[in-house]
């Protein structure tokens, strides 16, 4: 039947119903291997879950993520054998992918379980680098001293001063020059979740939160204030106008609140660096970002 003229459609939102295809046999089946299968390798010194099974939140949706402590003389054999332990764990693959910057890869099963496996020579191992660590196994208990690791959920702590983020979120806002200049809107629009991720490295230097959760999980680390800050980025999709606001958006936040956790903590603010970039953007725009 039409509607009549003037007269509008009550809309009822409806959410996604999703069935559990992976369910928790195949999760607990790949924990179980990663329990009993891999310290048979001497060179394996200590095997945990992260992410959500290390956290106490996972849920038949969830990854299971098994990190492997090794010998330093061992790590470049798990750099090139890695996919070789993945298949102990999880059995046939249907992919088999390297994670860029770890020893390690993903691995999704012919029924779509996806395990991540990350290897960690003992020279670099940090045992508080996620927040919520589940121990299987620790070969002489020096890697975990404490066993188990609780899940901080965003404690706040000291803040700190991370000058990598900060580097990168203006290096990141001058690139947007070359890139809009070439009318390249979708880089455009991915530089935007790339200069928003240093603004949230910021924010969590702000309350002082080292231990982070898996890729998925990201509300509890930040404050309420965060969040809303956040979530006011104004949308950019290939507009080049939009691309600029939502940049310009972020400048302002994260002078504000850079110059702040700079005085709090200590550093100096990097003044040439930003005048620099403001100025370049200022050039080709002729629009304000900060």
């Amino acid at each position: 039947m039409p509607c009549p003229r003037g007269a509008t459609i009550a809309r009822t939102e409806r959410r996604p119903r999703l069935s559990q295809v992976t369910g928790d046999a195949g999760q607990q089946r790949v924990i179980e291997r990663a329990r009993t299968v891999l310290p048979a390798d001497e060179r394996i010194l200590a095997v945990y879950l992260a992410g959500s099974y290390g956290s106490g939140e996972a849920d038949s949706f969830s990854d299971v993520d098994v990190h492997c402590v090794v010998t330093d003389e061992s790590a470049a054999w798990f750099e090139e054998h890695w996919t070789e332990l993945m298949a102990q764990l999880a059995g046939p693959t249907v992919l088999a992918e390297r994670i860029p910057g770890l020893i390690g890869g993903l691995g999704i099963t012919p029924d779509w379980l996806h395990v991540d496996l990350v290897i960690h020579p003992l020279a670099g191992f940090d045992r508080l680098q996620y927040d919520g660590v589940r121990v299987l196994f620790d070969r002489d208990g020096s890697h975990f001293p404490d066993g188990d690791q609780p899940r901080q959920g965003g404690r706040p702590g000291t803040p700190y001063w991370p000058q990598g983020a900060v580097n990168l979120f203006f290096y990141f806002l001058g690139n947007l020059v070359v890139v809009l200049g070439r009318d390249e809107r979708i880089v455009g629009n991915q530089g935007v979740g790339a200069v928003r991720d240093q603004l949230i490295a910021l924010m969590l230097a702000e309350r002082g939160v080292r231990r982070t959760g898996g890729a998925k999980r990201l509300n509890a680390f930040l404050s309420d204030e965060q969040r809303a800050a956040l979530e006011a980025i104004p949308a950019a999709g290939a507009d080049p106008a939009d691309i600029i606001a939502a940049n310009q958006y972020m400048c302002r936040e994260f002078i504000r609140r850079g110059t702040t956790l700079a005085e709090e903590t200590g550093n100096p603010w990097p003044q040439a660096f930003v005048d620099a970039t403001l100025t370049h953007l200022r050039q080709h725009f002729t629009t304000d970002f900060a």
